[in-house]
């Protein structure tokens, strides 16, 4: 249970950057080369490509060549229900609902 929980707090802190949380946003409809990334969200290829980087050593994102283009795609969908629910959370927490 200990791994688990440890494990649970490693994926949370990889989400805690909204840079990497930007970059997932992107991916969530179709897979998308680096380029494509920089443009969508406005941040520069080195700060995209790092966070890529490490989104990819912690399995969250795969990649597929195409040629001289490396395509990213998030690999479990289910994190953009995970997105969902932790904006609905945050939303009812500012608003003070319950």
């Amino acid at each position: 249970m200990n791994d688990l929980i440890s494990n649970q707090c490693e994926i949370c802190n990889i989400f805690s950057n909204s840079s990497r949380v930007k970059i997932l946003l992107t991916l969530r409809n179709k897979p998308q080369t680096v380029s494509s990334i920089v443009e969508r969200t406005s941040l520069s290829q080195s700060v995209v490509s790092q966070h890529l980087a490490i989104l990819r050593s912690k399995d969250i994102v795969e990649t597929s060549k195409d040629g001289a283009w490396t395509t990213y795609k998030i690999k479990y969908p289910e994190i953009m229900d995970a997105f969902e629910i932790m904006k609905g959370v945050t939303k009812m927490i500012k608003e003070g609902n319950r």
